[in-house]
């Protein structure tokens, strides 16, 4: 391969000669341009100043020539003065134009220059032969006509001919002397590096790192100097590779210590994380479980149609809350960002009826106007995520109510076409606090707020909107927001659709039915999703006259009597209002429209309106009548649990299947005993529990089984650990299955029929409805919570549960105020837990609250904190065990026979 280095001087030469050359010829081309241009100028000036001169002698000596129009006079002076000057035209012209003498070519040039115009062009004064000046003449400083001289310009291209003469020469000078330059540089710099590519080839082809190039001074010898240290480079790299190579069995060592050390720490925060984990499911399902069993066996009694639908609403929110609670404790077992999302069909309206009916309350306790507005052309189904969607639904909305203090929050629904097909938007609108534009940016963002005052203002970790998009972008599509400061925002979300279903059919009103609707004093968000519907099945609201009316059922309550001139009248009543029947009943209303609106309540109900037809009555479906439970009459059951709200709630649920014969302990050992003491058909086992846990119970029950040769009784952990450790102790336990807490009563209906024998199964059990609790606003306690209770149990369950909670909370307390006094962190932890998870199963919403901080500082280790947080804690117990006996109707004195049956270790639930 040549060297790209062979004749560098021939080729430096070259273009130095080259480049000098150039630029003298380009600095001559550009000088000799120049001086022609300055010199043109000059010559029009020179020019221009002695034809004008000679003019104004001819005017003054033809002035009284002129005058008296003495023509050979006139041309007398012409001869006399106007000689030379390469003068080819003269002559004097009257006032008027005409002529009186002129002197020399009788024919004027049509392209002569008037030099008396001011600036000419040099390039106009070098393509023309012939000159013009004009002076007046004048008689008493009064003009009578003018003398008009006419030059060629011969002279002008002698000039500048010189002038290219002079250019060349200093040219060729500039040029000698360039070149003289570049012989010196050539010399001075080719020739290094001549020596210094010799070098390079030597070593390229020698592979010879030992040599050196020859040093020189100026960038040349620097160069040749970087070309020495980048061989020295490359002998000390084969030094170091050398040196390397024979310790390299020493270095693999080391590093495979490093690498395993590394992977311990990393093992270790992997079970850290996991152990963190687990705790956290704990600590969520358990108070779930109570909620869901509760809401479920809610549902399932013999309730009005409407009141069936509230508690089926709290049901499927639980269910999804837990689906999505599992989903985030499942997020330890796969890799970072892995996330599955279902694609089943799913209904969006059924979507948007859920989220707006959980956010109901909330809504009206903040005074807020909640509803959805769902277009027409939405699909019935389409292929999802039901649990997903309606998961950023409510985010959306939660968000909303959070951030809204007055107004409404606005839930809609619309079919939109992109490039890539057919999209489904969902947009949440709000009139609250408002975005900057500078931080709308990142406000999908993890961990990321509007302003650093909100967490305090509004609470929140700025994680929700976060997990939104990323849920959206699982499914294919996008999230946005759009919000003006002070106005309100809209956060929406983009999702294709597949699988889409025929679209709901439109209602189109019948022409008999009068298209005039009013509206009372219905929230902005209510009345714009009603306005889209009526409008888009031929209704026209009106302000006034007479029409149907939509208005609030307190409107009605308050006039007394429907509106005149009326046609038929529907009545919003908020959800969880029973006051509809009585309108209907006292002829104030026609119908009944819940609030939020539910788009399977409304659209029934607008088809009919529409029509003319009568609304529909609402009666208990066939198949909506209380579902007949199992019955397992003659099973024995052991029930191993610390907590006895747990233990009461899972006696409860075990009730409804028909077991009576319930013995509850507290803890693995005495579960232990009581497993060798006495036969069971079904063990149910708490996997944390003081003394010894549920899964070395289950372990030493099966030693014993084994050492004695007795008959193995099925064991089930009923636990809240799905994660983690916990979630697989079982298995290693010898037990027979895990049902985790929250439970529904299909899951423990299941587990009964799989564990016990078909011979203990007996005739089903019905379901009785429990009575209608009463409303309380009691701020100590958790209404829903207490409601859910009521619902569970009779009086005696009632009972039983408070005087449990009586007697166990105080000794929580003492406890606590024991490890406190010593700065036990663990145990205090221990303690709040255990008054904490009571206080929430029976609904002591403050103690619950109090309670959890508590354990929080505990588990971080901020015991300073931990005296102000139990400070006044006893007082607000006392207080709270006084609200629960007058809210529930009981005896606020325990009899000492009673709390002791509370506290033993062995009962019978």
């Amino acid at each position: 391969m040549p060297s790209p280095f062979t004749n560098p001087i021939r080729s430096l030469s070259g273009r130095l000669a080259l480049a000098v050359a150039s630029a003298v010829a380009i600095a001559l081309l550009l000088l000799t341009g120049l001086s022609t241009w300055r010199e043109v100028e000059r010559y029009a000036a020179a020019k221009r100043e002695a034809l004008r001169m000679t003019a104004q002698i001819l005017a003054a000596s033809a002035a009284q020539a002129t005058a008296q129009g003495d023509e050979a006079a006139a041309l007398s002076t012409l001869r006399a003065i106007a000689h030379g000057q390469a003068l080819v035209y003269a002559s004097v012209e009257r006032a008027d134009g005409e002529i009186l003498a002129e002197q020399g070519i009788g024919l004027r040039l049509s392209d002569d220059i008037d030099l008396d115009r001011g600036s000419v062009s040099p390039l106009d004064l070098m393509t023309t032969r012939t000159l013009r000046v004009s002076v007046p003449i004048l008689e008493n400083a009064r003009p009578i006509g003018r003398v008009v001289l006419v030059s060629d310009n011969r002279d002008l291209a002698e000039r500048i001919t010189e002038v290219g003469l002079t250019a060349v020469l200093a040219g060729l000078l500039a040029l000698a002397l360039g070149l003289a330059v570049s012989m010196g540089l050539q010399r001075s710099v080719t020739r290094p590096l001549a020596a210094l590519a010799r070098t390079m080839d030597g070593v390229r082809l020698g592979h010879d790192y030992s040599r050196r190039a020859e040093a020189g001074s100026g960038e040349v010898g620097a160069l040749a100097e970087s070309f020495n240290d980048l061989l020295r480079a490359v002998n000390e790299r084969d030094r170091a590779i050398a040196r390397y190579n024979a310790g390299l069995e020493e270095e693999i060592r080391l590093r495979t210590h490093d690498l395993i050390e590394a992977k311990q720490s990393a093992d270790e925060a992997n079970a850290a994380k996991s152990v963190f984990l687990a705790t956290m499911s704990h600590e969520i399902r358990t108070p779930m479980n109570g909620m869901l069993v509760m809401a479920e066996l809610l549902a399932s009694a013999d309730l009005p149609p409407r009141q069936r639908r509230y508690a089926r609403v709290i049901a499927r929110s639980g269910q999804s809350l837990l689906a999505i609670i599992n989903d985030i404790l499942d997020f330890a077992k796969v890799e970072a960002g892995r996330l599955e999302v279902e694609r089943i069909p799913l209904s969006p309206r059924d979507v948007a009826d859920t989220v707006v009916t959980l956010f109901a309350e909330r809504a009206a306790s903040a005074g807020l106007d909640l509803a959805a507005q769902i277009d027409a052309d939405v699909p019935r189904t389409l292929l999802g995520d039901p649990v997903r969607l309606g998961q950023v639904l409510g985010n959306f909305v939660s968000n909303a109510l959070k951030f809204t203090a007055a107004g409404h929050v606005l839930v809609r629904m619309a079919m939109e076409r992109e490039a890539s097909g057919p999209v489904l938007r969902i947009a949440v609108s709000d009139t609250g606090i408002g975005i900057p534009q500078d931080r709308l940016a990142g406000i999908f963002t993890a961990f990321t707020q509007a302003d650093q005052s909100i967490a305090r203002r509004f609470g929140g970790t700025g994680l929700g909107l976060s997990i939104a998009e990323r849920l959206i972008a699982a499914m294919g599509g996008r999230v946005g927001v759009e919000s003006r400061l002070g106005e309100g925002s809209t956060f929406w979300a983009r999702i294709p659709v597949e699988g889409a279903e025929s679209t709901e059919p439109m209602v189109r009103r019948a022409p008999a039915v009068p298209a005039a609707i009013r509206f009372g004093a219905l929230g902005a968000a209510t009345r714009a999703a009603l306005s889209a519907d009526l409008q888009a099945a031929g209704f026209c609201p009106v302000p006034s006259g007479n029409g149907h009316w939509i208005l609030e059922a307190s409107e009605l309550r308050a006039g007394g009597r429907r509106p005149e001139g009326t046609g038929r009248v529907v009545a919003l009543v908020p959800i969880g209002d029973d006051s509809g029947p009585g309108l209907i009943g006292a002829g104030l209303a026609d119908a009944v429209l819940r609030r939020p609106l539910a788009q399977a309540e409304w659209r029934p109900l607008l088809a009919a309106l529409a029509e003319g037809t009568p609304f529909a009555v609402e009666e208990p479906e066939a198949n909506e009548s209380p579902v007949a439970l199992p019955s397992f009459a003659d099973a024995r059951v052991l029930l191993a649990d610390d907590s006895a709200v747990n233990r009461e709630v899972a006696a409860e649920a075990l009730g409804r299947f028909g077991v009576r014969d319930i013995v509850c302990v507290e803890d693995g050992q005495a579960a232990v005993e009581a497993a060798a003491a006495s036969r069971f058909d079904l063990v149910l086992m708490d996997g944390s529990m003081p003394r010894l846990d549920g899964f070395g119970a289950a372990a030493a029950i099966r030693a014993r089984e084994a050492r004695d040769g007795a008959e193995r009784v099925p064991i089930v952990a009923l636990t809240a650990h799905v994660v983690g450790d916990g979630a697989e102790s079982w298995q290693s336990a010898g037990m027979d299955g895990l049902l985790a807490k929250p439970f529904t009563l299909a899951q423990l209906g299941a587990l009964l029929a799989r564990h016990l024998p078909a011979a203990i199964g007996d005739a089903p059990v019905e379901v009785v409805p429990p009575p209608m609790p009463e409303t309380s606003e009691v701020m100590l306690l958790d209404e829903p919570t207490i409601a859910n209770l009521e619902e569970l149990g009779d009086r005696d369950f009632l009972e039983r549960i408070l005087r449990l909670y009586v007697a166990q909370a105080p000794q929580a307390l003492l406890a606590l105020d024991d490890a406190l006094a010593q700065d036990d962190a663990p145990a205090a932890a221990r303690a709040a837990h255990g008054l904490k998870s009571m206080s929430a199963n029976i609904g002591a919403a403050q103690v619950k609250d109090r309670a959890g901080a508590i354990e929080r500082a505990a588990r971080d280790g901020n015991l300073a904190s931990l005296a102000d947080g139990a400070s006044g804690l006893d007082d607000l117990l006392a207080r709270t065990m006084s609200a629960l006996h007058l809210r529930l109707g009981l005896r606020a004195e325990s009899g000492p026979d009673e709390t002791a049956r509370g506290q033993g270790a062995l009962e019978r639930c």
